[in-house]
């Protein structure tokens, strides 16, 4: 009797430990699916480690319970099953807070986004103003789509600044001096009345382009925003490279020219001085004395195709190209991706770019590399703000009152 009781325990644990390891495993790939968006399942496999069979069991249950749609595609040639995430009722937010704009979107679970706002700001808007806004932008947002406030469960936050991890306070904020030293964890929770998770632009720039399309598979990406300043974000295996200190990817402070203008930061010569949006502008003034010229102004002469203004892009584009050869001899990226404002129009910049780095960096650290121009263009940001909540939420449940 002893010897049948104790068999008959050891298969309880056994149906347990089972019951758990399938949970955890479910758990898994809906996680994957909900980071990653949707997958094959032979990719799913690829990237949960399980079993191709595993998947497939589970991908079988999840869609009985609902949980899951599942399509026929052609992947690398071959017939595949796509898997999409259903969405279950909740969401994530996404705020983006620029030099002169403010945008706004919402993103469910099986990645679709809703509700996208913009609205511009002056080139000196304080945290008293803008974040009172971007709540109202989120509260219309919300309502248009019929969603209650309690099922948005994270606000992601893309700020153009370098932020010390801990605490979101501004370390470097040449871009928006109102706001060096604020708690932006603090001072966002309470305007939004969400939990906040948030990060610099260019970095959510950066796990945009690794998180969705056709980069999502990429090892090695790096994103290159030109705008007022020029940063730069990290993703290695759709995962954002981050810092202790905080400060990483301030490659519009790599001093490009000797002597040059004082930068914001206190040198001379750096990068943001001589290939900025607030660069190009002030070169397209010189050349067009007496009239008012702003962003807007040099898109449209770009669009036009105006000579001194592809001009102007292709020399911008040369001197970033010089900046970021370093950093192609230092990762040999898969891809390069410059995204900002100038994306629409970019095109002599990325010639420029593209010569120069490859003049200036071993040939074989970019044989394999792409650049190309960022196709979400002035929105990359605001939905890697989403996907960076949407990740917390998925891996890390909902209880979230704070950044870390």
């Amino acid at each position: 009797m002893p010897a049948t009781s104790g068999g008959n325990v050891a298969a309880s644990r056994d149906t347990g430990s089972q019951k758990a390891l399938r949970e955890r495993n479910t758990q898994l790939v809906v996680t994957t699916l909900g980071a990653n968006g949707p997958q094959t399942q032979a990719a799913l496999a690829r990237r949960t480690g399980l079993s191709t069979g595993t998947v497939s069991n589970i991908v079988r249950d999840l869609t009985a319970r609902g949980r899951v749609t599942t399509s026929s595609v052609i992947s690398a040639g071959r017939r595949s099953i796509e898997v999409t995430l259903v969405p279950d009722g909740r969401v994530v937010v996404g705020v983006d807070v620029g030099r002169t704009h403010l945008r706004v979107m919402g993103l469910n679970t099986a990645r679709q986004a809703f509700g996208m706002r913009s609205a511009a700001l002056s080139e000196s808007h304080r945290p008293a103003d803008t974040l009172p806004m971007a709540r109202r932008m989120l509260d219309a947002m919300l309502e248009e789509h019929g969603i209650d406030r309690a099922d948005v469960m994270l606000c992601g936050l893309a700020f153009p600044a370098s932020l010390e991890p801990s605490t979101g306070a501004v370390v470097q904020a040449s871009v928006l001096p109102h706001w060096a030293g604020l708690n932006l964890i603090e001072a966002t929770t309470s305007a939004f009345a969400l939990p906040v998770v948030l990060e610099n632009d260019a970095n959510l720039g950066a796990l945009a382009h690794a998180g969705n399309g056709r980069f999502v598979d990429t090892h090695c990406l790096v994103y290159l925003k030109v705008g007022t300043g020029i940063g730069a974000g990290l993703a290695l295996d759709g995962r954002l490279y981050e810092s202790l200190s905080g400060i990483s990817g301030e490659i519009g402070h790599s001093q490009v020219v000797d002597g040059g203008d004082v930068c914001t930061c206190g040198n001379r010569g750096c990068l943001e001085t001589v290939a900025s949006t607030r660069r190009l502008i002030a070169d397209l003034a010189y050349i067009r004395p007496g009239r008012r010229v702003d962003l807007d102004e040099v898109i449209d002469a770009a669009t036009a195709g105006e000579p001194a203004v592809l001009r102007l892009l292709h020399d911008a584009g040369v001197v970033i190209g010089k900046a970021l050869a370093p950093i192609c001899n230092l990762l040999s990226p898969d891809v390069v991706v410059v995204g900002g404002p100038m994306a629409r129009v970019g095109g002599p910049l990325l010639e420029g770019l593209v010569q120069s780095a490859r003049q200036r960096s071993l040939a074989a650290a970019t044989a394999h590399t792409e650049f190309v121009l960022s196709d979400l263009a002035d929105d990359a940001e605001v939905h890697g703000a989403c996907l960076l909540a949407l990740r917390k939420v998925l891996t890390e449940g909902d209880d979230l009152v704070s950044n870390r």
